[in-house]
């Protein structure tokens, strides 16, 4: 699998999958064979904005993982995206490259499910919220107090609520039927190093 890099940087490939082990990467196996064999492909832009694509399911997880790698308490994460474009698969991964004691699921009737490890993470689905009004039983504030990464799926009204800088993270489908265009739009220095962080994390794991 080839991955190419935009905006400034040099292409890399990966031999045989998209990702190998980033940091926490220990309890996740290995799924060599599974990526499929077309350009993946990853764009920076001047804003700070990296763009993803993702050829199925695997790679979706597996950028998660390598994300998880690099969190920090008090990162705060908007998910947005279609029912079904891979907003909690890229939690479940999260949770591995986190080394969490357990993997991400669907929150969604739970709407706070809260995953403990070396940095904890809550994930929350705000799907069936209207507004910022039902947000105060779910004390968000204390959430991001605590030394604990968020990711937040339908988190517009939660934006109203938390006023602290944030990576908005979009999911698109692509033309085909696996494919996903993961944006990742920093909003805040913090999240700009982030994706720095991230695109030179994935340039390390092709060079191995």
């Amino acid at each position: 699998m080839t991955v190419r890099v935009e905006g400034g940087a040099r292409g890399f490939a990966f031999p045989g999958a998209l990702l190998t082990r980033p940091t926490g990467y220990a309890n996740l196996k290995k799924k060599y064979g599974r990526m499929g064999c077309c350009p993946v492909r990853v764009e920076k832009q001047h804003d700070g904005t990296v763009r993803i694509w993702s050829e199925n399911p695997a790679e979706t997880e597996e950028l998660g993982v390598v994300l998880g790698g690099i969190l920090q308490p008090g990162d705060l994460f908007f998910l947005s995206g279609e029912l079904g474009s891979g907003k909690t698969l890229f939690v479940r991964g999260l949770t591995q490259g986190m080394n969490c004691t357990e993997l991400a699921t669907s929150p969604t009737f739970a709407l706070v499910h809260r995953y403990d490890g070396p940095l904890p993470l809550y994930h929350l689905d705000l799907y069936r919220l209207t507004g910022p009004e039902e947000l105060e039983p779910l004390a968000l504030e204390e959430m991001i107090e605590e030394e604990a990464a968020l990711a937040i799926e339908w988190g517009e009204p939660a934006k109203e609520v938390l006023a602290a800088p944030y990576m908005e993270v979009e999911f698109r489908r692509g033309e085909a039927e696996d494919e996903r265009l993961i944006t990742f739009r920093p909003a805040g220095e913090r999240y700009r190093r982030i994706n720095h962080l991230l695109t030179e994390e994935l340039e390390k794991q092709a060079q191995r």
